[in-house]
């Protein structure tokens, strides 16, 4: 079970690192502290999550795309509409990267005997 949890806790992770690295890229954050803002959260919500091994939550993704929206509506660049545009584009992405790994998750435990993730991966027959 804890392997399977590593390895989940990783990819998702991996999937927020991914978002982060294109969005300054795309030079719409500089750092994560821009990012958790942009999240509507604190500057330090991505370390702090990130840190206790957590990725960014749905929430704060969901909070993001529709951020980045209504950027790209107001503004009066078509350039950087479009960059707003792609970079909402990538965040629902993320949020659908995110979503398939949290159903596998739950599909991997589902798959566990009931008694082996209760006892560390003894069942009681063992």
């Amino acid at each position: 079970m804890m392997k399977i949890h590593n390895d989940l806790t990783q990819k998702n992770l991996k999937i927020d690192d991914d978002l982060l690295q294109t969005l300054k890229r795309l030079r719409v954050v500089e750092t994560q502290y821009d990012l958790s803002e942009l999240c509507g959260k604190g500057r330090s919500y991505y370390s702090c999550m990130r840190t206790n091994g957590y990725g960014l939550k749905l929430g704060s993704l969901t909070f993001l795309s529709v951020r980045l929206g209504s950027r790209m509506n107001a503004c009066q660049d078509p350039k950087v509409a479009a960059i707003l545009k792609r970079a909402q584009t990538l965040v629902q992405k993320t949020i659908e990267a995110k979503c398939r790994l949290q159903e596998r998750g739950l599909w991997q435990r589902a798959a566990v005997p009931r008694g082996a993730r209760r006892l560390g991966g003894q069942s009681h027959a063992d």
